[in-house]
Protein backbone atom coordinates (compact mmCIF):
# COMPACT_ATOMS: atom_id res chain seq x y z
CA UNK A 1 0.00 0.00 0.00
CA UNK A 2 2.71 1.91 0.78
CA UNK A 3 6.60 2.52 -0.02
CA UNK A 4 8.75 0.88 2.59
CA UNK A 5 11.06 3.84 2.95
CA UNK A 6 8.19 5.98 3.19
CA UNK A 7 7.52 4.19 6.68
CA UNK A 8 10.97 4.19 7.31
CA UNK A 9 10.86 7.79 7.76
CA UNK A 10 7.51 8.43 9.16
CA UNK A 11 7.74 9.55 12.68
CA UNK A 12 4.39 11.12 15.02
CA UNK A 13 5.98 11.38 18.75
CA UNK A 14 3.48 10.90 21.39
CA UNK A 15 3.33 11.73 24.39
CA UNK A 16 1.03 11.54 27.49
CA UNK A 17 2.69 13.04 31.13
CA UNK A 18 1.56 11.85 34.39
CA UNK A 19 0.38 14.39 36.95
CA UNK A 20 3.19 14.12 39.12
CA UNK A 21 4.90 15.22 35.25
CA UNK A 22 2.80 18.02 35.22
CA UNK A 23 3.30 19.30 38.08
CA UNK A 24 7.31 19.55 37.98
CA UNK A 25 6.25 21.32 34.63
CA UNK A 26 4.37 23.83 36.33
CA UNK A 27 6.44 24.20 39.36
CA UNK A 28 9.54 24.77 37.28
CA UNK A 29 8.10 27.31 34.72
CA UNK A 30 7.33 29.12 38.06
CA UNK A 31 4.67 31.69 37.03
CA UNK A 32 1.78 29.98 38.66
CA UNK A 33 0.41 28.35 41.64
CA UNK A 34 -1.37 24.76 41.44
CA UNK A 35 -4.18 25.12 43.18
CA UNK A 36 -5.81 21.88 41.81
CA UNK A 37 -5.27 18.72 39.24
CA UNK A 38 -6.84 15.96 38.49
CA UNK A 39 -7.25 13.10 36.47
CA UNK A 40 -10.60 11.75 34.96
CA UNK A 41 -10.82 8.42 32.96
CA UNK A 42 -13.63 8.19 30.04
CA UNK A 43 -14.04 5.42 28.16
CA UNK A 44 -13.41 6.43 24.67
CA UNK A 45 -17.44 6.52 23.93
CA UNK A 46 -18.51 7.85 26.75
CA UNK A 47 -19.69 10.97 24.65
CA UNK A 48 -21.55 9.12 22.12
CA UNK A 49 -23.34 6.73 24.50
CA UNK A 50 -24.68 10.17 26.00
CA UNK A 51 -25.44 11.82 22.81
CA UNK A 52 -27.44 8.51 21.35
CA UNK A 53 -27.80 6.12 23.94
CA UNK A 54 -29.66 3.52 20.82
CA UNK A 55 -26.49 3.35 19.26
CA UNK A 56 -24.73 -0.14 19.21
CA UNK A 57 -20.88 -0.74 19.71
CA UNK A 58 -20.24 -1.11 16.20
CA UNK A 59 -22.09 2.26 15.42
CA UNK A 60 -20.19 3.81 18.19
CA UNK A 61 -16.23 2.35 16.96
CA UNK A 62 -17.44 3.76 13.53
CA UNK A 63 -17.81 7.38 15.04
CA UNK A 64 -14.39 6.81 17.05
CA UNK A 65 -12.80 5.90 13.64
CA UNK A 66 -14.39 8.77 12.08
CA UNK A 67 -12.94 11.29 14.33
CA UNK A 68 -9.52 9.49 14.96
CA UNK A 69 -9.47 10.23 11.07
CA UNK A 70 -10.20 14.00 10.89
CA UNK A 71 -7.16 14.39 12.75
CA UNK A 72 -4.90 12.09 11.33
CA UNK A 73 -5.55 11.85 7.88
CA UNK A 74 -3.94 14.90 6.52
CA UNK A 75 -1.20 14.07 8.83
CA UNK A 76 -0.38 10.51 7.34
CA UNK A 77 -1.57 11.53 3.46
CA UNK A 78 1.01 14.42 3.91
CA UNK A 79 3.90 12.27 4.33
CA UNK A 80 2.35 8.84 2.91
CA UNK A 81 0.13 10.29 0.05
CA UNK A 82 -3.51 10.27 -0.43
CA UNK A 83 -4.18 6.89 -2.11
CA UNK A 84 -3.59 4.73 0.74
CA UNK A 85 -6.08 6.62 2.92
CA UNK A 86 -9.24 4.99 2.46
CA UNK A 87 -7.95 1.26 2.44
CA UNK A 88 -5.81 2.68 5.73
CA UNK A 89 -8.94 3.96 7.72
CA UNK A 90 -11.25 0.98 6.58
CA UNK A 91 -8.39 -1.46 8.29
CA UNK A 92 -8.47 1.21 11.37
CA UNK A 93 -12.07 0.98 11.70
CA UNK A 94 -11.88 -2.64 11.86
CA UNK A 95 -9.22 -2.99 14.80
CA UNK A 96 -10.73 -0.05 16.88
CA UNK A 97 -13.97 -2.79 16.99
CA UNK A 98 -11.36 -5.44 17.67
CA UNK A 99 -9.72 -3.40 20.13
CA UNK A 100 -12.87 -1.95 21.93
CA UNK A 101 -14.23 -5.63 22.37
CA UNK A 102 -10.95 -6.83 24.06
CA UNK A 103 -9.93 -4.04 26.24
CA UNK A 104 -11.56 -1.12 28.05
CA UNK A 105 -10.66 1.38 26.40
CA UNK A 106 -10.23 4.74 28.14
CA UNK A 107 -8.62 7.88 27.78
CA UNK A 108 -7.55 10.67 30.68
CA UNK A 109 -8.56 14.00 30.87
CA UNK A 110 -6.93 16.57 33.01
CA UNK A 111 -8.49 19.32 34.83
CA UNK A 112 -6.13 21.90 36.10
CA UNK A 113 -6.70 24.66 38.20
CA UNK A 114 -3.85 27.39 38.22
CA UNK A 115 -3.29 30.72 40.13
CA UNK A 116 -0.96 33.64 38.56
CA UNK A 117 1.62 34.49 40.98
CA UNK A 118 2.89 38.35 41.88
Amino acid sequence: MIEESKLDTFNLPYYAPTTEEVKKVIEAEGSFTLHKLEAFKMDWDTYIKKANKGLDKQAREAIIATDIRAVGEPILASHFGEAAMEELFRRFKEDVLDHMVKEKCEYVNLAISLKKKG
